[in-house]
């Protein structure tokens, strides 16, 4: 375990705890609905509690989602800084959730579920608008070392942001009914206006994570293993319930974005050298 959170880049002991704690969080839960697919008898035992052995897991990985990403760039960015790029993502984030399930703008007709535990208004989980920030700012992060000036950056983030997506919403609606989408759609019960909301609310907070940072962002080196992470955790679980068409897809935006950023950033950050 120690050596994946070295690659994470992080030194202090709090922060190896966390990012522990976190992978933890992401091999419980896969190994949980492999055990429970390779020896279905297990089910006669865990069934009354199968919720919350996914909710458990579940809370865990998006509580401790921003605090990993936190650590990684309040260093390099300054807390004042981080602070704000914090806020502004929330703010729009949350905002644009409220009102897509309210109105279905921008993303669509769509609900979450009590899966995800309480909610803001009655209608979006404390924990959405928290992830936004930490994956937009790990896009960002992606896109800055695949860019060079502001406006590639932002559509690039916001692209990266989108292909994180791509198995997210299959394995968060269909493997699990955390949101539910009632009208169904293209991809998986998807309807494809949801990306196209994503993008939007995507580049919206790019352009102010680029303001905000105004030429002082400095890329971390754990970045890309969080992204990657982060979206061979849902296509695992895409994986092992067999939507194999998200996991095709998923595979190959995944490896696309990690390619993209490490060529740009003219190093092999598989081999932790930096450009």
């Amino acid at each position: 375990m120690l050596s994946v959170t070295d690659r994470f880049g992080i030194t202090r002991w709090w922060e190896k705890t966390v990012a522990s704690v976190f992978i933890l969080a992401v091999l419980f839960s896969l190994g949980g609905i492999l055990l429970i697919q390779t020896v279905p008898v297990v089910m006669r035992y865990m069934g009354p509690y199968y919720e919350t052995l996914v909710k458990i897991p579940t809370w865990t990985y998006m509580a401790l989602l921003p605090v990993i990403v936190w650590a990684f760039y309040v260093d390099g960015v300054g807390s004042k800084r981080l602070g704000a790029i914090l806020i502004w993502a929330v703010v729009v984030g949350g905002v644009s959730e409220l009102v897509g399930t309210a109105s279905g703008v921008p993303f669509g007709e769509y609900l979450y579920t009590d899966w995800l535990g309480p909610k803001a208004f009655g209608h979006v989980p404390y924990f959405i608008p928290l992830s936004w920030f930490a994956m937009a700012l790990v896009s960002y992060d992606l896109a800055f070392k695949a860019a060079d000036k502001a406006w590639s950056r932002v559509s690039v983030g916001a692209l990266f942001m989108l292909a994180w997506d791509v198995s997210l919403d299959p394995a968060m609606s269909r493997a699990f009914p955390f949101w539910i989408y009632p009208d169904g759609g293209l991809y998986y019960g998807m309807p494809l206006t949801n990306w196209l909301g994503w993008l939007g609310v995507s580049s919206v907070i790019m352009i102010g994570i680029e303001r905000i940072a105004n030429g002082a962002f400095k890329p971390h080196p754990g970045a890309p293993w969080f992204y990657a992470i982060n979206c061979f955790f849902p296509l695992g679980l895409c994986l092992l319930f067999g939507l194999y068409g998200a996991v095709a897809v998923g595979t190959v935006v995944t490896v696309v974005v990690l390619w993209i950023s490490g060529r740009g950033a003219g190093s092999d950050w598989l081999t932790d050298r930096k450009a």
